[in-house]
């Protein structure tokens, strides 16, 4: 896998609640540090939480200098070198233009007809930002135009609805070339 040039967003705003409408969600501690670990194990970052509020952003600044810098460095350094690469963002147009990232959205239903397979992803030039909403889903109409959407997971189950920390696992094993259509059953 070209783990150079991808980079993962956590976004909390502008997501789904389970009416549809626009909101924002609450970031949670477990997953950041998924967040952060799962990427390190895959050798993929920065990862960037993506959320407006002032007040979000501290508490996040809070828990990574506890983890990078203070007692939890000591205690536990591969989880403070895991967490050293999150940054903090308000939106995802300011990370498209600061770093020049083509944008990839991720949804159980995207609204394209062909969507891009993650392996496929790995072996395209450039730098790429990969987003994984939060609540009930990306709100792409309140989003930037993407460069095109990841093809969604797909499972036998009854349940539609893949926690978020689970669903950036399994696209990052994607993005390593194992897609789902590549295993034996």
């Amino acid at each position: 896998m070209k783990a150079e040039g991808i980079a993962v967003a956590l976004v909390h705003w502008p997501v789904l609640d389970r009416s549809g409408q626009t909101t924002a969600t609450a970031v949670t501690p477990m997953d950041v540090h998924d967040f952060a670990r799962s990427c390190a194990f895959f050798g993929l970052g920065p990862v960037y939480i993506v959320h407006p509020s002032e007040g979000m952003h501290a508490m996040v600044s809070e828990m990574l200098d506890y983890w990078i810098h203070g007692p939890g460095a000591r205690r536990n350094p591969s989880r403070g070198e895991a967490l050293g690469q999150v940054h903090l963002a308000r939106d995802l147009d300011a990370l498209r233009r600061e770093h020049g990232y083509q944008l990839w959205y991720t949804s159980a239903h995207p609204p394209v007809e062909a969507p891009v397979r993650p392996s496929e992803l790995a072996r395209m030039a450039g730098r790429h930002l990969v987003a994984f909403g939060t609540g009930h889903g990306l709100d792409a109409s309140s989003l930037p135009e993407p460069n095109g959407w990841l093809s969604p997971i797909e499972g036998g189950g009854k349940v539609r609805h893949l926690s978020v920390r689970a669903a950036l696992a399994i696209y990052l094993d994607r993005l390593a070339g194992r897609d789902a259509s590549s295993l034996e059953a």
